[in-house]
């Protein structure tokens, strides 16, 4: 299949190798998507049309009936990355990783600081301290985590999917479930095992540090301080860190415990609890209806399948633990998500330069009708990701081994406008 515009048959996204296309209606409303096979003989009789490359979409020439099944996406929520996997029809139709940008807090600081230079340079006006009515209003959330909450609500609302329900991590732990675990319903879970939600809450308050050695990033169990069998209890009071050997030692009666209270435990709960929570629920519920599960729920269920720690594979647990449905770990569909910024309001370098002073900001943002973050075809062979403009008029991309890594312009052919969010 040659798609439009395409010159170079081996260069086009539509591979054999490709287990499913995506498909919008043609009114821009989401289908389940199709073989390759069946989007070759759209495309070739001109019946749909390519939209997107990355993951590769088509959208139908026809308004056809628009029947879908049931799509959930799980979402496991990071501060720096971000899991998610859509599940339909028993199989992975995409999943990945999203890279969340950790620049803002630094570019709002920078901003910061300029502006106060600015005004000590030439105060405009008369000081005032009151006027802070914006940052103190209720309900605010940091500029920062309010960007990273809504880069999740943005890639999900792209997905090519017709998503029906989201399923997201909330927390680590139940703390209502703390002193009173329930122990029935789940066969992985046996009578005489502590409850996960309590140990893990265990862990957490005595910072993964065993309280006899001091040591962390080794294996770690939840000591009962005064032993069930002499009538000891399962609840967060009666529990303490400690390594395997301590534990093997305070058993043998060679070391011995000097412990205190549970103080700023709460505290320690709340600082594991996702910020901005709240924003990303109402903002998910735009698109589907959202449920709430908590992380060690993900972690059992992920060790009853016997999966890898991922951010991805947490989500593929997420989206099938209502109805415990075993999909294959298929990374075919998988994307790595970034964020391309179209712009800057810099103007000028923050330093003075010597023999210079104030230089001006210099950005190449547009070259012949190329942007940053356009992909191009290179001398019809190469496709490439323009990184940087440079000033002597070259197009710069990515450095691949045999690849070239700057080209003219007039080497080149736009295959597909930059977009903010970019599936990789």
């Amino acid at each position: 299949m040659r798609v439009p515009g395409h010159k170079d048959n081996k260069n086009s996204h539509l591979k054999d190798n490709m287990k499913i296309v995506y498909v919008l209606n043609q009114d821009g409303s989401k289908l389940m998507p199709c073989k390759p096979t069946k989007a070759r003989h759209l495309l070739k009789s001109n019946r749909a049309k390519v939209i997107n490359r990355s993951p590769f979409t088509i959208q139908l020439s026809w308004q056809c009936e628009g029947f879908t099944q049931e799509v959930v996406v799980g979402i496991d929520k990071g501060s720096h990355e971000t899991g998610y996997c859509a599940v339909g029809n028993n199989k992975i139709l995409l999943c990945g990783v999203i890279h969340h940008r950790k620049d803002i807090k630094e570019k709002m600081d920078s901003r910061r600081e300029h502006r106060r230079s600015r005004r000590n340079r030439k105060w405009y006006r008369k000081p005032r301290f009151l006027n802070r009515a914006s940052s103190r209003r209720s309900g605010r959330i940091p500029p920062s985590t309010k960007a990273n909450v809504e880069e999740v609500y943005r890639v999900i609302n792209k997905l090519p999917l017709p998503i029906s329900h989201i399923v997201i991590e909330d927390v680590q732990i139940d703390i209502a479930a703390l002193n009173n675990p329930d122990l029935n319903g789940k066969a992985y879970q046996e009578s005489n095992r502590l409850h996960p939600n309590l140990r893990l809450a265990c862990l957490i308050r005595d910072d993964f540090q065993c309280k006899v050695c001091n040591k962390k990033n080794i294996k770690l169990e939840a000591h009962h301080i005064v032993e069930r069998n002499k009538g000891g209890k399962d609840t967060i009071k009666n529990l303490v860190t400690l390594c395997d050997k301590c534990h093997d030692k305070l058993h043998k009666g060679k070391v011995t415990l000097a412990l205190e209270g549970e103080n700023g435990f709460k505290d320690k709960i709340a600082q594991r609890t996702m910020q901005g929570k709240a924003h990303l629920y109402g903002l998910l519920n735009i698109i589907a209806p959202v449920e709430k599960r908590f992380g060690y729920e993900t972690h059992d269920y992920r060790k009853i399948l016997g999966l890898q720690k991922d951010h991805h594979i947490d989500a593929q647990c997420l989206a099938t633990i209502s109805d415990g449905k075993i999909v294959d770990s298929d990374k075919s569909n998988y994307f790595d998500i970034n964020f391309f910024p179209s712009q800057t309001r810099k103007q000028y370098y923050s330093c003075s330069k010597k023999g210079k002073g104030r230089v001006k900001y210099q950005v190449n943002e547009k070259l012949e009708g190329f942007r940053k973050g356009d992909i191009v075809l290179v001398k019809g062979r190469w496709e490439k990701r323009i990184n940087s403009i440079y000033s002597t008029g070259y197009l710069a991309f990515p450095r691949v081994k045999g690849e070239p890594f700057s080209s003219t312009p007039k080497h080149c052919r736009l295959l597909e406008k930059s977009k903010t969010v970019m599936f990789g």
